[in-house]
């Protein structure tokens, strides 16, 4: 069986610095961060207290996730102009469960004896009341995916994957592997992350994940954790080259099976994804990697051993940086966005720099982009995108040859 190319036919985003990707792209491309002091709830007590959050006014919608997945669709579907019937038309989303307002779980908690004390009897009488203010579809990770398939028409596969930080890489992945296959012959694809609340904060505070700084600078010597960011990206994928902005010809997905939260020291796992993206793209190497670059100390150690692991004498030619920098961890978002950082090098040959990279720590040696963006001609891109559980995701992205 023959395989079928992908391209990418459009492209979109709604990211903490603009409302769309072309927005975005010049402050991207100037080093601006978009992390910021928290204001929308009290963070007096939090182990952070900064995060790279979109304006309150976008969007307008009950679901976060769901408003902000439309703007980045609704954009990148206008540009790709795609005509093809209902049913060859697939959704693939990167998302997390949603959450009751904070208002019901609070309610819950009073109820149920305020935190010392579980009061069973009381709690289910309180849950029972409050449980028609939730909208069942605004804590469903599947609710995203299935209400673009209802605004675009889109009758073919609908697949929602909720893998943490690697959830929109994987929807691409996924989607670009469907139309491979003939499954349909249209996707889109892509990631949300709308995770700037007092639970997100506590939760990784509590892994003693995020900077303590207030700071996001993947890479550099001063890292000490990641800033929650939030935001949507998506793409629309065909198997019709015609006015195609690049070509995914590389698809690679692991597993290290090693530890729920932290990667293999040795980056197996990630070397691996990487390889096998290289491998699918019939390639020995590229251009510029776009790198998950969470700014942790442990998780950007071991993606610089990787990428040296792969890569080898050739590693001092391969431009890296990480949109996290910039943009904050999107969670299921992030590899999403991290895709279209990588399509914007082909497409463009901007090269966005990691904002906060200052000083590159010695155990990251890599041709870093620091303080602006970089404009060289580029032929391929890796994107990677790591997860807890151990999940690696890496695409391949293509100038696309018709």
């Amino acid at each position: 069986m023959t395989r079928r190319r992908v391209f990418v036919a459009g492209l979109g985003a709604i990211t903490p610095l603009g409302a769309t990707w072309l927005k975005s792209v010049g402050r991207l491309a100037a080093g601006h961060s978009a992390v910021r002091p928290v204001t929308a709830f009290d963070v007096t007590g939090f182990p952070s207290t900064v995060a790279a959050p979109v304006p309150e006014r976008f969007p307008q919608s009950p679901d976060r996730r769901l408003g902000l997945c439309q703007l980045a669709a609704n954009e990148a579907w206008s540009m790709s102009q795609v005509t093809s019937p209902r049913a060859r038309v697939g959704i693939y989303v990167g998302a997390e469960s949603g959450r009751a307002s904070i208002a019901t779980i609070l309610a819950l908690t009073r109820a149920a004896g305020g935190g010392r004390t579980f009061d069973h009897r009381s709690f289910g009488v309180a849950a029972r009341e409050l449980a028609s203010q939730i909208d069942a579809a605004t804590v469903s990770p599947a609710a995203v995916a299935s209400a673009l398939a209802k605004e675009y028409g889109a009758a073919g596969p609908v697949q929602t994957l909720s893998i943490a930080c690697a959830s929109g890489a994987a929807a691409i992945l996924e989607g670009a592997r469907a139309i491979r296959l003939g499954v349909c012959d249209v996707a889109l694809c892509g990631g949300v992350g709308a995770d700037v609340d007092p639970l997100m904060l506590a939760g990784f505070g509590k892994l003693s994940a995020l900077s303590s700084r207030g700071e996001s600078c993947p890479f550099d010597i001063r890292r000490d954790g990641f800033v929650v960011g939030e935001g949507a990206a998506m793409v629309v994928l065909s198997a019709d080259p015609h006015e195609s902005v690049a070509e995914i010809t590389g698809l690679g997905r692991t597993l290290d099976a090693y530890h729920l939260t932290q990667p293999d020291p040795q980056g197996d796992g990630a070397a691996r994804a990487m390889q096998a993206a290289l491998r699918d793209a019939q390639r020995d190497g590229v251009d510029y990697i776009q790198a998950h670059g969470t700014s942790t100390r442990l998780n950007d150690e071991v993606e610089a051993r990787a990428i040296h692991r792969v890569f080898g004498e050739h590693t001092p030619q391969v431009y890296v940086s990480s949109v996290k920098g910039a943009l904050g961890h999107w969670v299921a978002g992030a590899g999403a966005v991290g895709f279209l950082c990588a399509l914007e090098a082909v497409r463009s040959g901007v090269l966005f720099p990691t904002a906060g990279l200052h000083t590159p720590d010695p155990t990251c040696v890599l041709r870093h982009v620091m303080s602006r963006a970089v404009q060289v001609p580029i032929t391929a891109a890796l994107c990677n995108a790591f997860a807890f559980g151990g999940v690696n995701v890496s695409l391949v992205v293509e100038k696309g040859k018709v």
